[in-house]
């Protein structure tokens, strides 16, 4: 059976866009596993630098009542100078979780936001180094604000994370799935 002209024509008048919505197909799938790749890699990268910030509070376990505890700014050197540090490498792992939203997955954005706002709220030192007379002046209007916003809820305080259990229990009850 040979084909005319007409019907090659007919034929590739409904093949051609096919092949391209097939192609378009493929092109997308491709992208979706790029960019899956990219939050897995981001993720582990800033998980990477968390371990090291806790490797930190491990060598130095003096400044972790500085980042939990609410203790201020200690006066006493070499002791300020230890918790300044601690806090600026705390502060940059934060800049560099929000500046890199786009490349997280929504699930692990969030517990790290509630991470950062969380411990923005249980240190003062925190406080004072992110001030806008101090250091905060070169960190980016994003972080602050979000940090900010958390203060607002008191994110991390005894009273919210009693708030968030009550949720969590409320939500976990058989019939409210």
């Amino acid at each position: 059976m040979s084909l005319t002209i007409d019907q090659w024509t007919m034929l590739g008048t409904w093949a051609a866009p096919t092949v391209a919505a097939l192609g378009f197909l493929l092109i997308r799938n491709q992208l979706r596993g790029e960019r899956e790749s990219l939050e897995a890699q981001t993720s582990w990268q800033v998980y990477g630098v968390s371990s090291a910030i806790l490797q930190t509070f491990i060598a130095n376990p003096e400044c972790r009542p500085y980042f939990y505890e609410d203790r201020p700014v200690p006066n006493e050197e070499p002791l300020r100078s230890k918790v300044l540090a601690v806090v600026e490498l705390v502060c940059d792992l934060m800049e560099n979780i929000i500046l890199n939203r786009h490349a997280l997955d929504d699930e692990t954005y969030k517990v790290w936001v509630l991470y950062m706002q969380g411990l923005f709220n249980r240190s003062p030192a925190m406080r004072t180094f992110l001030d806008r007379g101090s250091e905060g002046y070169r960190y980016s209007s994003q972080l602050l604000d979000l940090l900010l916003e958390g203060s607002r809820e008191a994110v991390g305080s005894a009273d919210w994370i009693a708030q968030q259990r009550a949720m969590f229990k409320v939500v976990a009850q058989p019939g409210n799935a």
